[in-house]
């Protein structure tokens, strides 16, 4: 199946339409920064949970939820469609946009702990020929990256980074794993 991905910031109603009726009936959908759509976020007076026609209303300059609940559900929506929403902010999307048919599964992607922080590190730096699945059960490494683990899973603050961020903190150091903890706090407090 192909992929297309839609960012919703920048594009308008008739945009998403025009868009989503160009799909192929079988392919996966990914709407980024759904919650960066004007009205998802927050009903408006002139926001309903409706199958009308978008074309009769003035052009607007953001995605509205009724247009993107048109393109979703209405005449030219597909059920071969795998439709994927990401949002920085769940808790503010409209009910109608979330209920139950509309959305069949919803998976939160947290902030690491400092387990997921050994994990990450351990896949970056373990053994040379490892893969990270033959690294160990509980997230340890092997050898001299075993030393250093604990001491940068310890500097790396609890909640408060995602993994990618960890991860492109130490790329940074791919060849100089010693830094990595040694410019750990730093790092961290610079994005706090």
């Amino acid at each position: 199946m192909d992929i297309y991905v839609v960012s919703i910031p920048g594009a308008n109603d008739q945009m998403l339409k025009n868009l989503f009726s160009e799909l192929p009936d079988r392919c996966v959908v990914l709407l980024e920064d759904i919650d960066a759509a004007g009205s998802v976020c927050s009903r408006g007076s002139s926001s309903e949970d409706s199958e009308s026609d978008t074309d009769t209303r003035p052009q607007t300059k953001e995605v509205t939820l009724s247009g993107l609940l048109n393109v979703l559900d209405g005449v030219a929506s597909q059920e071969d469609r795998v439709l994927v929403m990401t949002t920085n902010h769940p808790k503010k999307l409209d009910q109608a946009l979330t209920r139950p048919g509309r959305i069949d599964k919803e998976v939160e992607f947290r902030l690491a702990d400092r387990g997921m922080a050994r994990e990450i590190y351990c896949f970056m730096f373990g053994q040379p020929g490892k893969k990270p699945a033959q690294v160990s059960q509980h997230g340890g490494c092997d050898g001299e990256v075993e030393r250093r683990v604990d001491e940068f899973a310890a500097k790396v603050p609890e909640s408060k980074f995602s993994p990618a961020e960890i991860m492109s903190y130490l790329l940074l150091y791919r060849n100089r794993t010693a830094a990595t903890i040694e410019n750990c706090d730093k790092w961290a407090n610079s994005l706090l």
